[in-house]
C-alpha cells in the first residue's frame, strides 16, 4: 500500500460526497466513480450491500480497498469488473440462497489482492476468472462454506461442486495463509505457475488441493489438510510436469493422494494420514522424487500403496 497514494473516506449511502472526512463518499460505487491509481480508500463500519469494482488501477499502482479500522464492514457480493486492485478486511455474508459465489471475477482480471476478508455461506468462495485471469495473491482470508457434514448438506451428489478458492485453470497465483472449510474441494484448478502454502484445509467434501487438469510448476506446500471427504490431494490428470508437493500435513477420511495420469513429481517431507485406503495406480510414485515422507494407515487394514485397481470384483 503505497504511502504517498491519496487517502479517501467512504461510508454506507447511495451517493454523494467529496471522499474527505468530514464528507466522506457515502456507498462504495460513488467511490469508486473517482478513483484514481495509487488511491487508498478508508471504508467505515457499516453494511454495503454489494461492491462491484469497475476503476482499474495501474501496474505498482493498484486502487486499495481498506478497513478504516472503526468497525467490520459488510458486504454480501464482490463482483469484480477491474484490474490492479488491493481488496481487504470486508465480512463476505451470504443472505440471499441464490448468491453462489462470494467473490467473482468477471472480466478475467489480473494483479488482484484479496487480503483478511471473511467469506461465508456460498457455494464458491472465491471464483477466478476461467483460463486468462493471472497474477492474483489471496492471503490471510477465511473461507467457509455451504457444506455440513453434520447434516450430509452437500456430501450426497454435489459432494464435488463448490470450491473454497476456484482458479478455473488461471494461472500465475498465490494462495497462502487461508483457512478454508465447509466447501468441496479448498483450492482447486491451478493452470501453471501457482503457489499454494500455509493454508488450512478441513472438513471439506471432495479434495483438500485439487491441482487436476494443471501445467507446469504447480506448488504444493506447507499446508495443514484434515478431514476430507475423498483425498488429501488429487492428480487426475496431471497434464505437465513438474509438480511440487513438500512439507504438508495431510490427514484423510479416504485417500491420500489420487494418482491418476502423473508425470514428474518431487514429494518430500510430507506427512501423510488415511482412514481408510492408501494411494491407488500407485505405480505413478516410480515417476517421483519421493523422499523422507511419513505414510501411516489408521486402520490398518489395507496397503498404503496399490498398484492397480481392479475394476471386476469376481476377477
Amino acid at each position: 500500500i503505497p504511502s504517498d497514494g491519496r487517502r479517501l473516506h467512504v461510508v454506507p449511502g447511495d451517493g454523494g460526497g467529496t471522499g474527505t472526512e468530514p464528507d466522506p463518499f457515502r456507498g462504495l460505487a460513488a467511490a469508486d466513480t473517482q478513483a484514481k491509481p495509487g488511491d487508498v480508500f478508508l471504508m467505515h463500519k457499516g453494511d454495503y450491500d454489494r461492491f462491484s469494482p469497475k476503476t482499474s488501477g495501474q501496474p505498482g499502482r493498484r486502487v486499495h480497498w481498506i478497513p478504516a479500522g472503526d468497525g467490520p464492514i459488510d458486504l454480501h457480493h464482490l463482483n469484480i469488473y477491474a484490474n490492479h486492485l488491493w481488496l481487504e478486511g470486508f465480512r463476505i455474508t451470504r443472505i440471499v440462497e441464490a448468491a453462489r459465489n462470494g467473490v467473482r471475477d468477471r472480466i478475467n482480471a489480473t494483479d488482484i489482492v484479496l487480503r483478511r476478508n471473511r467469506i461465508q455461506g456460498f457455494h464458491y468462495g472465491v471464483l477466478v476468472g476461467r483460463y486468462k485471469a493471472t497474477r492474483w495473491v489471496i492471503t490471510d482470508n477465511v473461507i467457509i462454506g455451504d457444506k455440513d457434514r453434520r447434516t450430509g448438506k452437500g456430501y450426497g451428489a454435489e459432494h464435488s461442486a463448490g470450491e473454497g478458492v476456484e482458479l478455473n485453470h488461471s494461472s500465475h497465483h498465490v494462495v497462502c495463509y487461508n483457512t478454508i472449510s465447509k466447501t468441496a474441494d479448498g483450492v482447486s484448478y491451478p493452470g501453471r505457475n501457482c503457489d499454494i502454502f500455509g493454508n488450512d484445509i478441513f472438513s471439506v467434501s471432495d479434495d483438500g488441493v485439487e491441482p487436476d487438469s494443471g501445467y507446469a510448476n504447480v506448488r504444493i506446500w506447507g499446508n495443514r489438510i484434515q478431514g476430507t471427504h475423498k483425498s488429501g490431494i488429487s492428480i487426475q490428470p496431471m497434464l505437465c510436469s513438474p509438480w511440487y508437493i513438500l512439507f504438508n500435513q495431510i490427514i484423510s477420511d479416504t485417500t491420500m493422494i489420487k494418482m491418476r495420469v502423473c508425470d514428474r513429481l518431487v514429494m518430500i517431507n510430507n506427512t501423510f494420514i488415511v482412514g481408510k485406503s492408501g494411494v491407488g495406480d500407485a505405480y505413478n510414485l516410480l515417476k517421483a522424487f519421493s523422499r523422507n515422507n511419513i505414510w501411516y494407515g489408521l486402520t490398518h487394514s489395507d496397503y498404503l500403496w496399490i498398484a492397480h485397481v481392479i475394476d471386476d470384483p469376481a476377477a
